[in-house]
């Protein structure tokens, strides 16, 4: 196993076998609780008891038989995906009873210490701290639309029933979990567990988070420089207020320092058509992006504010866990501390190493199976969050649009991978990421965040990513914004989707493929590696008419050799803009396959040579067409050192004749003999790409009242 799969052996969601502690529920406690629909009666050690009723009322619901791991589910994940109920959305009931109204809580309106259980309708209509929070099947717990109210639960907060936060324009709903304690955290399990903070949506629950949309974000139309305090936008931004919060990415070459995290965070003044006014001067430069073949950029300028929050502190995240039959509705939002660590086994420099909760992520759809098809989370926010953000784990047919992941460790979008290298990954079927964005993205510790990613397309069917970004991400050997994953084979729609100033790669592919895959007009500029690292040892990829601009290692590195139809890198504009030494070049080739082809591309910016062969002297022989290109100086270079190659053919844009290149003095420059070669394609032109990438995220909208 390479060394850098060491981390993905232990992010498996699995489960502990420690049975659930099981607490009898008097006959004066069962009177009690039948009395009232909705009681606030427990302090908050009593949480415990509130459950075991529940279990008691709803088989199941709660707790685990000893053969089942925390919170009811066997080991392995081996459940069924519950049944789906009616999919529409509910509408927002504003007729249950008010919170405040002592008497419909027999007499005290519930305290910091009360174990609430809601069992018909009801309105919150001013700011509440409980010990905790269960909406039960039939009951529903609405804030007040027009008015800006939190709900702070010291507990976790379950819906059986309903939960809606919908503010009307101008108004705040926050729900807050403000004592997590991170430690008390097991993690796993399908149904709620004890100690594990957060939003649970169970049963047939259902959740509707619904803000105020706003345009997610926006493109700077200028270069950007330190002391600027306005921004003028390619679009006109919809939704944006004083007092929003923005992030504006970094974009400078990689030939600087901290090119990777030079982002702004700033607050708004005001907003006046596409000029937004700052309350304070950047601190960075970020300069406007002409990559050519029509990509012409400025900064994302990421908004971060939603009128819908669900948060925990910096020091107690909390999660979000979705197990419902019935599919949530979940837009506008901004989810911030979130995704618990805890301490792990490993220490660094001295010091402890933290890891994620496994299962306790920023909003993760658990094992829904068919049931959450047709889910759309739009214009949500994860932000500052200790694990991965966005995690549909087999779950399929959900569609994430215009969605940010901003200042995250782990993954950003990604769901649970295998067990090992050996062991394929359980898919996660017609999955959609459109005009996301995978923002800073980190790893504890650093060094070690080998193959760190924003968007880790795995295994799965009807996959789709279309006007994605990401950019900021850090980690090592490996790590991208984009990643295909080993042992983890997924057929993805990837269409203009953008990597920048990440501090690796802006693809990494590490897969032995089945299947024939398509990569559509990604575009690459900007980060420390190369712009698309491509491997293991066999796979057919096409390439198809993307732009790679001024990577800090190169354009391609080529590792794995074709398996049937071969890898083709088809009308590309390679420019290494000065950062590079080679717009391509092969890297150890552990088997022999079939023929790599770049064709009808432009090469320029390099400072040594267009395509470079350099295979270490114990790897398999180059097999590998570079065909109808043309170059900005030396066309190709053989590394002495490398094994002869099984073949090695140049056609020159322009020229009938192709070539066979053998190590040796024959042309000085290339280090290599040139005879006569035969190829069965007729001679074509260089296809220069014509990008158009998005200017603004893609448009979102409420649901209707």
């Amino acid at each position: 196993m390479d060394e850098r799969d060491g981390r993905r052996e232990a992010e498996t969601d699995g489960m502990s076998r420690r049975p659930v502690p099981h607490r009898r529920v008097g006959r004066r406690r069962v009177l009690l609780w039948i009395g009232i629909s909705t009681a606030a009666v427990a302090a908050a050690g009593g949480e415990w008891a509130r459950r075991s009723l529940a279990s008691e009322a709803h088989p199941g619901a709660f707790g685990a038989t000893p053969s089942e791991g925390p919170g009811g589910a066997s080991a392995g994940h081996t459940h069924a995906a519950p049944t789906p109920v009616d999919p529409s959305p509910s509408p927002v009931d504003l007729t249950g009873r008010r919170w405040s109204d002592p008497a419909g809580w027999g007499g005290a309106v519930p305290g910091p210490k009360g174990a609430v259980r809601i069992a018909d309708r009801v309105l919150l209509d001013a700011d509440a701290t409980v010990g905790s929070l269960l909406v039960e099947p039939g009951g529903s717990l609405v804030f007040a639309p027009e008015r800006s109210l939190t709900l702070s639960s010291a507990g976790g907060v379950e819906v059986r029933g309903t939960l809606a936060l919908a503010p009307a324009e101008g108004a705040v709903h926050t729900l807050r979990f403000p004592s997590v304690d991170e430690r008390t955290f097991r993690g796993g399990g399908m149904t709620m567990v004890e100690g594990d903070t957060g939003l649970w949506v169970t049963g047939t629950g259902y959740l509707r988070l619904d803000g105020a949309a706003k345009t997610a974000w926006a493109r700077a139309a200028t270069a950007l420089k330190a002391g600027d305090t306005e921004l003028s936008l390619a679009e006109p931004p919809t939704g944006w207020q004083s007092g929003d919060e923005l992030a504006v990415t970094p974009t400078g070459p990689p030939s600087e320092d901290e090119f990777s995290t030079r982002y702004d965070l700033c607050t708004i003044r005001r907003v006046d058509g596409r000029t937004v006014v700052l309350s304070a001067p950047l601190a960075h430069a970020h300069p406007r992006v002409s990559a050519g073949g029509g990509v012409a950029v400025g900064a994302e300028v990421l908004n971060l504010t939603r009128s819908v929050r669900v948060e925990g502190t910096p020091r107690g995240r909390a999660h979000v866990h979705l197990t419902s039959s019935r599919r949530a509705d979940v837009r506008h939002a901004a989810l911030r501390w979130l995704g618990p660590r805890r301490a792990g086994k490993e220490t660094w420099n001295g010091a402890p190493v933290t890891e994620p909760v496994l299962g306790r992520y920023g909003l993760h759809f658990h094992m829904l199976g068919d049931t959450s098809r047709g889910t759309v989370v739009e214009g949500v926010v994860v932000r500052d969050c200790g694990s991965h953000a966005f995690v549909p784990h087999a779950s399929h047919g959900i569609t994430f649009r215009s969605c940010i992941s901003h200042d995250t460790w782990e993954d950003a979008y990604w769901w649970d991978g295998p067990p090992d290298t050996r062991t394929p990954q359980a898919p996660s079927d017609d999955i959609t990421y459109e005009s996301c964005v995978a923002s800073r993205t980190v790893y504890e510790p650093a060094p070690r965040g080998y193959r760190l990613t924003g968007f880790a397309l795995g295994a799965g069917t009807g996959g789709t990513a279309r006007d994605c970004v990401a950019v900021g991400v850090q980690g090592a050997t490996g790590a991208s914004g984009y990643e295909w994953p080993e042992t983890s084979e997924g057929v993805w729609t990837f269409e203009r989707c953008l990597a920048h100033n990440n501090l690796q790669n802006g693809i990494f592919v590490w897969l032995n493929a089945r299947h024939h895959h398509t990569l559509e007009r990604f575009v690459a500029y900007h980060n420390g590696g190369w712009g698309v690292e491509h491997g293991a040892y066999l796979n057919d990829f096409d390439y198809n008419g993307g732009v790679l601009y001024g990577n800090g290692a190169g354009g391609v590195a080529v590792h794995a050799l074709g398996r049937e139809k071969g890898t083709v890198f088809d009308g590309l504009l390679i420019d290494a803009a000065g950062q590079s030494d080679y717009a391509v070049a092969t890297a150890k080739h552990q088997l022999a396959g079939g023929t790599v082809t770049i064709s009808r591309s432009r090469m320029t910016g390099y400072r040594k040579a267009g395509v470079a062969f350099r295979a270490t002297p114990d790897g398999q022989p180059d097999d590998i067409a570079v065909l109808d290109c043309s170059f900005g100086g030396n066309e190709v270079w053989l590394d002495p050192q490398s094994p002869r190659p099984a073949r090695i053919v140049l056609r020159k844009a322009g020229e009938r004749q192709a070539v066979q290149l053998e190590p040796g003095p024959g042309k000085a420059e290339w280090n290599a003999v040139a005879a006569p070669a035969t190829v069965d394609s007729p001679p074509r032109a260089v296809s220069v790409p014509a990008i158009r990438l998005a200017d603004a995220a893609a448009p979102t909208r409420r649901l209707p009242v």
